[in-house]
C-alpha cells in the first residue's frame, strides 16, 4: 500500500502538465473511457467470462456446419432446455443449433453473434429469449435497446430466417420481474417487420390466482420443470413446423415417444467404438440386443458368426426403453455413421417397467424409427417383433407384447425403407410354450436362443445387406 502510494506522489506532478495523472489514474480504474459505468451496456457486445468459451468453441463448429434449420437464442433457460425429455421430442430429429448459454444477457448474445456463432449458417426460423440477465443491473430501456441490437443483428446476417421473439419470461416477483414487466410491454413493436413475429405466452405461467405456477419452475421461480419446457416449446412448435413445411408434432407427448437422457459408461464406449469403425451394420435395443455382446452363456460366439465380418456395432443396452433409445441416437451413438442397415427390436421394457399401453409403446417404437431414419438416412431398417416372453400364451406381458406386435405392420407400411420380421414362432413350441432350453429366464436368450435368432432372420438379413448367407 504504501509502494502504491508513493507511487502516485511521484506521478503527480508530471501529470499536472502532461494529462499524464488522468491516463494513470483511468488505468487503475480498469481503462473505462469518460461516462462509461461499470454496469455494461445491454446494447454493446461484451465478451463473456472465460468459463462459457469451451461451450463458444463448440458451437463456433456446430455453425460452420451449416445444416441448420432452426437457431435457439438465449439464456440458461434456453441451454438447459438441452437437457429435457420433450428437447429432443420436438428438436432431436431436426436440424437446431441452441445458441443458449448460462449467464448471458442481451449484451453476450451480441458478442456471441458478432464472433461467428452465425457465420455459415442459413436458418429458416430463429427464437429468441432474451434479458432475464439484464434486469438485476439495467433499465427496461436498456434491455430493449439490447434486443433490437440483436434484432438487427439477425436482419443483417440471416435476413431469410423468420425471427419468433418471445417476451421474457416471468419469474418471481421483485425488482427484475418488475423491470422485465417494462421490458415486455416494448417488444411488441418489433413485430412491426415481416421477419419478426412476437409471441406472449406469459399468462401461461401463472394460476388462476394470477400467481406464479410452481409446477412450471424450478425452485428458483427462474428455471423451467419438464413442465414449463413442455409448455414453450408447444408454442414455439406451430412456427418451427411451419418454417421446416412438416405437420405440427401433437402437444404434451407421452414419456414413451420423448428422448429421456441416459448416459453412463457404457454410452460413453460407444462414442468411442462409434469413431473407430465405419460400421455397416447396425443393432439397436435393450438387453437382449445387449446381451449378444457377452460371454459365456449368452450370444457373443454367435454374434462373431454372423455379424463379425460385416462391421458391425451393438447399441443394446441393458434396461432400455424407447425414450431412452431416442436420446442415445441422438446424442452420439451413431453420428458420422452411413450403415447399409440397422436392426430394431424394443419395448419389452415399455410394456412391463413402465406399463405402457401397446399404443404407447407402438407410439415409442414409431419415434425410434424416425430418429434412425433421421440419423441414418441412407440405411435400410429391420425391424424385430418384440420376442415372446413368459412361459405361456397366457402370461399377461407377452399378451401385451402381440398387441404392440399386432400394430407394427402399420410402421413398416408407412416408410418403405422398414421392413418388419417376426420370427417368435422360432422360440416356441408345438403348444406355443417358451422353453427354457432357449430362454432360462423366459426372457433372455442363451447361447442356443442366440442360435435360433440369428439363422431365423439371416435369409431376410442378408437379402437387405445385399450379401451372401451365413451357412
Amino acid at each position: 500500500m504504501y509502494r502504491f502510494a508513493s507511487l502516485i506522489q511521484l506521478l503527480i506532478q508530471p501529470a499536472l502538465h502532461t494529462g499524464l495523472l488522468v491516463c494513470f489514474v483511468a488505468s487503475l480504474l480498469g481503462g473505462l473511457e469518460a461516462g462509461e459505468s461499470r454496469i455494461p451496456s445491454a446494447s454493446q457486445p461484451q465478451r463473456p467470462s472465460e468459463w462459457w468459451h469451451q461451450r463458444h468453441a463448440e458451437k463456433l463448429v456446430e455453425a460452420q456446419q451449416g445444416d441448420t434449420d432452426i437457431i435457439l437464442i438465449g439464456d440458461s433457460i434456453t441451454q438447459y432446455g438441452e437437457r429435457d425429455p420433450s428437447y429432443g421430442y420436438y428438436f432431436g430429429n431436426r436440424k437446431v443449433l441452441n445458441l443458449g448459454f448460462g449467464g448471458d444477457g442481451t449484451e453476450h448474445v451480441l458478442w456471441r453473434l458478432r464472433n461467428g456463432e452465425l457465420d455459415g449458417v442459413q436458418p429458416k426460423l430463429v427464437a429468441l429469449m432474451i434479458g432475464t440477465n439484464n434486469a438485476r443491473n439495467n433499465s427496461a430501456e436498456a434491455i430493449v435497446a439490447g434486443i433490437e441490437a440483436i434484432l438487427n443483428e439477425l436482419e443483417l446476417r440471416v435476413p431469410k430466417a423468420q425471427v419468433i421473439l418471445f417476451s421474457v419470461f416471468p419469474r418471481k416477483a421483485g425488482k427484475e420481474q418488475t423491470t422485465l414487466e417494462g421490458v415486455n410491454r416494448e417488444l411488441e413493436r418489433f413485430a412491426a417487420s415481416d421477419q419478426v413475429e412476437h409471441v406472449d405466452i406469459n399468462q401461461q405461467f401463472y394460476t388462476e390466482a394470477d400467481e406464479l405456477n410452481a409446477e412450471l419452475y424450478y425452485k428458483d421461480l427462474l428455471h423451467l420443470s419438464s413442465q414449463g419446457y413442455q409448455l414453450w416449446w408447444a408454442a414455439l412448435e406451430p412456427h418451427v413446423s411451419g418454417a421446416l413445411q412438416e405437420p405440427a408434432l401433437p402437444a404434451n407427448p407421452h414419456r414413451a415417444v420423448q428422448s429421456a437422457p441416459r448416459g453412463g459408461p457404457r454410452h460413453e464406449q460407444k462414442l468411442l467404438e462409434v469413431q473407430e469403425t465405419d460400421y455397416q451394420l447396425v443393432f439397436v435395443g435393450d438387453s437382449i440386443t445387449h446381451f449378444w455382446e457377452r460371454e459365456g452363456e449368452f450370444g457373443l460366439p454367435v454374434w462373431e458368426r454372423y455379424y463379425g465380418h460385416r462391421k458391425a456395432l451393438n447399441l443394446g443396452f441393458g434396461g432400455d426403453r424407447t425414450e431412452w433409445v431416442n436420446w442415445r441416437l441422438q446424442n452420439g451413438e451413431v453420428a458420422g455413421l452411413n450403415p447399409k442397415l440397422v436392426v430394431l427390436m424394443i419395448g419389452t421394457n415399455n410394456t412391463h417397467v413402465t406399463k405402457d399401453a401397446p399404443e404407447e409403446t407402438l407410439a415409442g417404437i414409431e419415434s425410434n424409427l424416425r430418429t434412425i431414419r433421421h440419423q441414418m438416412p441412407n440405411a435400410k431398417v429391420l425391424l424385430l417383433s418384440i420376442f415372446p416372453r413368459g412361459e405361456g400364451v397366457e402370461d399377461p406381458l407377452r399378451q401385451i407384447n402381440e398387441r404392440v406386435n399386432a400394430r407394427l405392420p402399420e410402421l413398416a407400411d408407412a416408410d418403405s425403407a422398414v421392413f418388419l420380421l417376426n420370427i417368435n414362432e422360432h422360440f416356441l413350441d408345438e403348444s406355443g410354450r417358451l422353453p427354457r432350453a432357449l430362454m432360462p429366464d423366459l426372457l433372455h436368450p442363451n447361447t442356443e436362443g442366440y442360435k435360433v435368432w440369428a439363422a431365423a432372420m439371416e435369409p431376410t438379413l442378408s437379402a437387405l445387406f445385399n450379401d451372401e448367407p451365413v451357412q
